[in-house]
């Protein structure tokens, strides 16, 4: 029995398929390729294409009709992405590396959503942003092609030109290295007509206009980091990038826009892996809003507004809420930062129930005195230095006699491969046990972390600072008694020298106690001496001792509300 079938012409046979595609991406990826071995040696032919033949053997499970003996790789797709995993991975990564990262992309990156044209983001991203979040050491080691030490990378903050990131010859990911090579692997997939130039030409403009917003190089923007590479060879891929042409340049402005967001304001330097997921995820909205309507199309044109109307309010209500959100957040900045110093203090006072302010002449320096019910039991000091890669802040904890307890490194922007290490156990325990009289030695004795010297030195330093400012602080603090249990009770008058002249107090004692203090007379700095002396007493009554710290920027006037108090209890 025959079957006949009809169908309005003409019809137009091309002679593209998915095989010939992926094989001319191939091609084109072959100038980065080269470049990488020639850089990093034979090792990096090893993690390229191990990461592509392991790729398509464990897909042909998932989709064996791809497979034949006349097509041993299918029809390239998951080679393809495989080759474009193995140049984003640092020279140095594990020989298993190609493989987990390949069983990743393919099974979570691709066939979790159905397999090949199904994938809603980007297979190589997918599991190169799992090998990041699960072994960033493996993924991120980078190393110079001239000599093979470890490096930093122009991201991290390797001073080098804009010749050296367009010919390549710097740190990196195999693939992102050589500018270069990236536009001739451009230029060829365009010519081919496999891709638009909107949608590279887009990010790249989007990531440079951002930098240049927020003050960074654009120029430097655009020729670091991977940026050039996912502009060319992930941003448009076919699947997980949208349609439309005008679609394709908010797809490509979104990806830039991120990237530069993620690079500046995260502990992340490189950015591109999860600003594209992201944008990846938007894809269909980018073809909702910014579709292109055929020919005739009138409603569709109208809708087409209507979307973007909607979508600019979308985006000033967000706006309008993250300004709200900054200016709340600055108006109780001290709320939290008090919170996350308590946080540290209770991790090595469990018992501790409140802190005090204390002296410190170091305006760089806040200082602390915890107490545990009414009794002292040791200090509390913060400070913020530069390390690698901004600003780290730095707790230290001190026993009463001015030893370091323990060290916490808080917020700060260093890389989170090596940087970040400065945080563990081993290496601030070697803190503990210096004082202010033994501080001199603490560049000598404290073993830096190696790839992370300048982050290990912000730590040393940061540390040296606080016990420099206890040092100059503790020969300020009176210790003397307060033998309130010795006197009747009753009110006592007294006075001491302050910085303005005399300070004549009123002490009240009930119950062998000192329950009062009234300051009759003063000549102290009014909205300085005043309020110093009013924070002095009430440090006073809490402890009920005189051995507490002066209130900083006022020292004379706390020692002089403290000489009065002893001296109306010693009856003078």
């Amino acid at each position: 029995m025959s079957s006949t079938y009809s169908s309005t012409g003409p019809h137009i046979h091309s002679q593209d398929s998915i095989a010939r595609t992926m094989w001319s991406i191939a091609v084109a990826l072959l100038p980065a390729t080269v470049v990488a071995v020639w850089l990093f040696g034979p090792y990096a032919l090893y993690l390229v294409f191990a990461t592509a033949v392991a790729s398509a053997l464990i897909e042909i499970p998932f989709d064996p009709d791809r497979f034949s003996l006349r097509l041993p790789l299918g029809d390239g797709s998951a080679f393809i992405a495989g080759m474009i995993l193995g140049l984003s991975l640092a020279p140095t990564s594990a020989w298993w590396v190609p493989i987990v990262g390949a069983a990743l992309m393919v099974i979570v990156g691709k066939y979790v959503f159905g397999g090949l044209g199904n994938n809603i983001f980007n297979p190589a991203l997918v599991a190169r942003g799992i090998l990041l979040l699960s072994w960033p050491n493996q993924i991120t080691r980078w190393i110079s092609p001239v000599d093979g030490a470890t490096s930093a990378t122009p991201l991290s903050g390797l001073d080098v030109g804009y010749l050296p990131l367009f010919v390549g010859n710097i740190p990196g990911s195999l693939g992102e290295t050589s500018v270069v090579a990236l536009l001739l692997g451009a230029l060829f997939l365009m010519t081919r007509g496999l891709i638009s130039w909107r949608v590279p030409v887009s990010v790249l403009t989007g990531a440079a206009v951002t930098a240049a917003i927020l003050g960074i190089d654009p120029l430097f923007t655009v020729l670091s980091g991977s940026l050039m590479f996912g502009a060319v060879f992930m941003a448009t891929d076919m699947v997980t990038s949208p349609t439309g042409k005008t679609s394709h340049l908010i797809y490509g402005a979104g990806c830039g826009f991120l990237t530069v967001v993620i690079r500046r304001y995260t502990a992340y330097p490189e950015g591109i892996t999860f600003a594209f997921l992201l944008m990846n995820g938007l894809a269909y909205l980018m073809d909702r809003i910014g579709a292109d309507p055929i020919f005739g199309q009138v409603e569709e044109r109208k809708r087409r507004v209507y979307r973007a109307v909607l979508l600019a309010a979308a985006v000033a209500l967000m706006a309008l809420l993250a300004a709200a959100g900054f200016i709340g957040r600055t108006l109780i900045a001290d709320r939290y930062l008090d919170a996350a110093r308590e946080r540290s203090i209770t991790g090595a006072y469990p018992q501790a129930t409140r802190v005090a302010e204390a002296t410190s002449y170091d305006p760089a320096v806040t200082m602390y005195r915890v107490y545990e019910e009414r009794r002292p039991v040791g200090y509390f000091g913060h400070t913020t230095v530069n390390g690698y890669g901004g600003p780290m802040q730095v707790s230290v904890v001190l026993d009463l006699d001015e030893s370091v307890r323990s060290v916490v490194v808080g917020q700060n922007s260093e890389s989170p491969t090596v940087g970040t290490e400065v945080r563990t156990s081993g290496f601030l325990a070697q803190f503990s046990g210096f004082d202010p009289q033994s501080r001199d030695s603490l560049f000598d004795e404290v073993e830096s972390i190696s790839g992370a010297t300048v982050s290990s030195r912000a730590v040393i330093r940061a540390v040296e600072r606080v016990l420099a400012a206890r040092e100059e602080a503790v020969h300020e603090d009176v210790a003397v008694g307060m033998p309130a249990d010795s006197l009747a009770d009753g009110v006592y008058r007294g006075s001491g020298r302050g910085y303005g002249g005399e300070i004549v107090v009123l002490v009240t004692v009930a119950g062998e106690r000192v329950t009062a203090i009234e300051i009759e007379d003063h000549s102290e700095t009014p909205g300085l001496g005043d309020s110093a002396m009013h924070t002095t007493i009430e440090r006073i009554l809490d402890a009920q001792s005189l051995d507490v710290d002066s209130v900083s920027g006022a020292t004379g006037s706390s020692r002089g509300l403290r000489a009065a108090v002893e001296a109306a209890l010693a009856g003078n």
